[in-house]
C-alpha cells in the first residue's frame, strides 16, 4: 500500500506522439517521440510482438508517466512509459476527450 501523497508524487501526462518508428537490431520496440507540451520526450515500448506498428502510435494521444527515471534502452535514454492495461494484449489509455496535450492526469 502507499499513500496517497505517495500517489501524488506520480506525474502523468497526456502526450501526443509526433513521432513513431521501429527500433534497429530490436523485433519488439517502438520508438516515439512524445510531445507534453512543455518539451519533447523520447519513449521506447515493446509491443511490437503484439502486432502494433509505429504506425498506430503517431499523431494520437495517451496517458504517460514522466517523472520515472530514465533507463537506457538500445543506447538510448527511454525517458517515461506509456501507461497500458491488458495481461495478453496491452491496451493504451487514452483520454476519451480532447484534452490539451501536457495535461496533468489526477
Amino acid at each position: 500500500m502507499i499513500t496517497l501523497d505517495q500517489f501524488k508524487q506520480i506525474e502523468m501526462r497526456v502526450g501526443l506522439v509526433v513521432e513513431a518508428g521501429e527500433v534497429e537490431r530490436s523485433t519488439k520496440l517502438i520508438k516515439l517521440i512524445v510531445d507534453i507540451g512543455s518539451e519533447l520526450r523520447t519513449i521506447f515500448t515493446a509491443v511490437r510482438p503484439f502486432g502494433y506498428s509505429p504506425e498506430y502510435f503517431l499523431n494520437k494521444k495517451f496517458i504517460f508517466v514522466m517523472n520515472l527515471e530514465y533507463k537506457k534502452i538500445m543506447g538510448e535514454e527511454s525517458q517515461g512509459m506509456i501507461l497500458a492495461v491488458g495481461d495478453d494484449k496491452p491496451i493504451f489509455l487514452v483520454p476519451v476527450e480532447d484534452v490539451a496535450v501536457g495535461s496533468k492526469v489526477r
